[in-house]
């Protein structure tokens, strides 16, 4: 039984967004002393609610082999809170995550200032704009910029973060391979190939109402602070908003720049005290001091630009970009998975040499044969037979020939 297992096993016996982590490891040295612990010493402790001493009975260690063998088959690795790149700022409130399901690295939240970007699903064309024209310039800046990997505004972040070279971290509200929000599954794909997409849930978890408030105290945890660029009162962006309160972390908000609806949370937010986002600069000028290490004031960002001014653009085209980065990720990895070529180590005849030399790793059929390899059909159709005796070559269910 290795570390991970023991871990794996407290956090579905716990569940998501467990209270009192830290709590909990402050009690108890590791995951595996929890698990070898009596149920006397787990009240005794004082940590655990009764649900989940109980859940703690019933929950076998055997199941962990199933959520490894998930993460194994998706590319997701495992990352527990004792592990060097569990991020850091997280590690301070008091509920964070026992696991967390990685693909891509969280590298670069150690060079970085990490700072959460958040805000409607249905915003204004300029909100869109706001959210990727602060990312740019932060991430310019020195700034790594998270969000939640959904569309509208998080879209809108991670984009922006990603056209200017830079890395960004997506927080999932279920596993990732659930096929969630399809529409931005190409922009998921290009953040954890140029940063990560992190999860407190296993691979195929669904979402549900319940996963998202849970998701949203680690976008402000992990976070120095967050700015909410456009949301409704009763919203996602208000819960994470509402976590970085109580985690101590810094809030701004943009000034509403549309009437309705979707400009209530902003306005709110700055009633009660958010700092005024009125450009990227505010948002740099407030870590200057604290981070001047890693702040680096890049001449091409634009940071006195104003964030409540309509009239920038090139979101389509970034976002055309971001499908052009991930079916270039697809056609890789699908070629990697093709079959190689191998060199001639067997006594084949004339034919059979010179029919494998047309072969690529791509399948092909008997007629892009004939017209590549001149030669009689019946002396074609022997050194195939030839090459499928040796091992060279398979036929495939679709009629065409590949490598072996």
């Amino acid at each position: 039984m290795t570390n991970v297992n023991y871990y794996l096993w407290l956090r579905l016996a716990l569940g998501p967004g467990a209270e009192n982590t830290g709590l909990i490891f402050e009690n108890f040295s590791s995951a595996e002393e929890i698990y070898r612990a009596t149920d006397m010493e787990r009240k005794l402790s004082g940590v655990f609610k009764p649900v989940q001493i109980e859940r703690m009975k019933t929950v076998e260690i055997e199941e962990t082999y199933e959520v490894m063998r998930d993460c194994a088959a998706a590319g997701v690795d495992i990352l527990l809170p004792t592990d060097d790149d569990y991020p850091e700022l997280l590690l301070q409130i008091p509920d964070y995550p026992i696991v967390l399901f990685v693909k891509g690295s969280l590298d670069v939240l150690k060079s970085h200032i990490p700072f959460a970007v958040v805000g409607t699903r249905e915003p204004a064309d300029r909100s869109m704009s706001a959210a990727s024209e602060l990312a740019k310039a932060l991430t310019k800046c020195g700034f790594v910029i998270v969000s939640g990997g959904a569309i509208g505004i998080d879209a809108a972040a991670h984009t922006g973060a990603l056209a200017v070279g830079g890395s960004t971290v997506a927080v999932l509200g279920c596993g990732h391979s659930n096929p969630y929000l399809k529409e931005n599954a190409p922009l998921r794909d290009v953040i954890s190939q140029n940063g990560a997409t992190i999860s407190e849930y296993p691979p195929f978890v669904p979402p549900h109402r319940g996963t998202f408030p849970i998701r949203n105290r680690i976008i402000s945890g992990m976070t120095v602070g967050t700015a909410v660029i456009e949301a409704q009162i009763k919203s996602g962006s208000l819960i994470t908003a509402k976590h970085a309160t109580n985690q101590n972390r810094d809030i701004f908000a943009v000034p509403a720049m549309e009437l309705g609806r979707s400009s209530e949370g902003c306005t709110q937010l700055l009633e009660d005290g958010a700092k005024e986002l009125l450009c990227p600069l505010d948002v740099v000028g407030t870590y200057l001091k604290d981070y001047a290490d890693k702040i680096r004031i890049d001449e091409t960002a634009n940071l006195s630009l104003r964030l409540t001014e309509p009239g920038f653009g090139g979101i389509e085209f970034e976002q055309a970009e971001i499908i052009s980065q991930h079916e270039a990720l697809e056609k890789e990895r699908a070629d990697r998975k093709k079959p190689v070529k191998r060199d001639i180590a067997d006594p084949l005849s004339e034919d059979a040499v010179k029919v494998y030399a047309a072969f690529s790793r791509d399948p092909i059929s008997i007629k892009q044969l004939t017209e590549s390899v001149i030669m009689p059909t019946s002396s074609l159709l022997g050194a195939l037979t030839e090459l499928e005796l040796y091992g060279y070559i398979e036929l495939l269910p679709n009629t065409k020939y590949s490598v072996k």
